[in-house]
């Protein structure tokens, strides 16, 4: 198990520096020189809302059965 872990970890990050933006983000660069810095912002602020949206929809669910458990909601096992 360490070992795989290991070598997975290994493995990304010998082939991170070869990894590319996909063709229509490099595109979308290229085609706007003056408006990179807003659509570079635009990327990060949707990677920041995509990788949030899990923690945030946990936390909710944690919240409600938090709730639940306060008010006796739960049925007798």
């Amino acid at each position: 198990m360490r070992r795989s872990l290991s070598l997975a970890t290994l493995l990304f990050v010998v082939l991170a520096a070869n990894a590319s933006a996909c063709p229509n983000c490099k595109e979308a660069v290229v085609a706007q020189p003056a408006d990179v810095a807003s659509t570079a912002r635009g990327y990060n602020w949707s990677v920041m809302f995509m990788v949030s949206m899990p923690f945030t929809l946990l936390s909710t669910g944690a919240l409600v059965v938090v709730r639940a458990a306060k008010r006796g909601a739960f049925p007798e096992l």
